[in-house]
């Protein structure tokens, strides 16, 4: 089959790796969006580094089932579109990847197992998954694996309603944050702080209360400090992923300057490459530093599967807009305009790039087996 291999930071081309194969508690996906994340281009830029090159980049995913499990029958069939969340970042810009479901409704879902990951956390085997309605596009069904993401954050390191809030960052992940603080826990305010005036009118037209271009507006959010006097917002949460060291006064300490004391300071941003961050502000205000932690026996892949739900319905009722962080659509097979948007992502206010994949000569045949049970015949190509 084909798949994008990333080889080291920057090194990025469409090749060919073999099939992948369905184990008994495994379902082969038909891959038909990915959409980009910013864990994936911090792999191509050389923020975070795997346990070894190449990688398959790719895990904001839907998929079409074309071989399922015999452990998986009776909970998923045939023809079903999954997006999952976790098992790896990897493995989504392909033809088809092969995971091990768990869904929210499975009573086999205790059956969870976990492995250790070198990264200093366990991670499952398994893979929090959802059936995806028909009528959903692909390019939006993508999104329900970032907002678990922000989802498991905010469940539990939840801000209170009529709470005052500062958001970090209005990329994609920021962008859905600042929706389900508005309209799922009910904050009184959001003031955002980013470095681009597309993405931060984006956020205003959001519901965003305030909003501060960092390139050119730190005097006004100092100004803001000041007469405040730290008492401006109760709840910061950083989608940052990565900052550059520089002079002068750094987001995040801009940050915990609006903040009461003992105000609480969410972590959600990710980088493998060390970032500064005020310990000066965490003691003198007795701030609360929280993160939902990746590993899995703190949070388990089961839980994750439940939040997918909550993320799939969010989306499917309206409550968050999972187009407004899909702002451009690539085909599979233009390896040049794929390789630009790993990049230029985020560049002239961009979000999410989706990438689809058209219909592949000699799509996998169903044939009837043992005992009835449909099955893909040959290779998957």
């Amino acid at each position: 089959m084909r798949a994008y291999l990333l080889s080291g930071p920057g090194r990025l081309g469409l090749d060919t790796v073999p099939d992948p194969v369905c184990g008994p508690d495994e379902v082969t996906l038909r891959t038909e969006s990915v959409s980009l994340c910013s864990t994936d281009i911090s792999y191509f830029r050389g923020h975070l580094f795997p346990d070894a090159w190449p990688i398959i980049p790719g895990h904001e995913y839907v998929g079409r089932a074309v071989q399922v499990g015999a452990d998986l029958r009776g909970v998923i069939r045939e023809g079903d579109r999954v997006c999952y969340w976790g098992q790896t970042d990897f493995g989504g810009l392909a033809d088809y990847r092969t995971i091990r479901p768990l869904f929210a409704a499975d009573l086999g879902a205790s059956q969870e197992t976990s492995w250790y990951t070198e990264r200093h956390f366990y991670d499952a085997h398994q893979a929090a998954a959802v059936v995806v309605p028909s009528e959903l596009p692909g390019h939006l069904a993508t999104v329900v694996e970032p907002l678990t993401s922000v989802l498991r954050s905010l469940l539990v390191n939840a801000p209170k309603p009529g709470d005052d809030c500062v958001l970090l960052g209005c990329g994609p992940s920021g962008l859905l944050a600042l929706q389900v603080m508005l309209r799922y826990f009910g904050v009184r305010s959001v003031t955002v702080f980013d470095l681009d005036d597309a993405r931060l009118a984006r956020a205003a037209a959001a519901g965003a209360t305030t909003v501060f271009n960092l390139g050119r507006q730190v005097p006004e959010v100092e100004a803001m400090i000041a007469e405040h006097q730290d008492r401006y917002a109760d709840y910061v949460f950083d989608a940052l992923p990565h900052v550059d060291a520089h002079d002068g006064p750094d987001a995040r300490e801009l940050a915990m300057g609006l903040l009461r004391p003992g105000g609480d300071y969410v972590v959600y941003g990710a980088t493998g490459l060390r970032q500064s961050i005020s310990s000066w502000m965490i003691l003198a205000k007795g701030l609360r530093l929280r993160a939902t932690p990746f590993d899995v026996r703190a949070f388990s892949m089961t839980r994750s599967a439940h939040v997918a739900r909550v993320a799939l319905d969010l989306i499917t009722h309206g409550v968050v807009d999972a187009g407004s962080v899909v702002t451009s659509h690539l085909s599979f097979d233009d390896e040049a305009a794929v390789r630009d948007a790993f990049e230029n992502y985020g560049a002239f206010g961009g979000m999410k790039p989706s990438i689809t994949t058209a219909a592949l000569p000699g799509e996998p045949v169903s044939v009837q087996a043992d005992e009835g049970v449909p099955q893909t015949s040959g290779s998957l190509l």
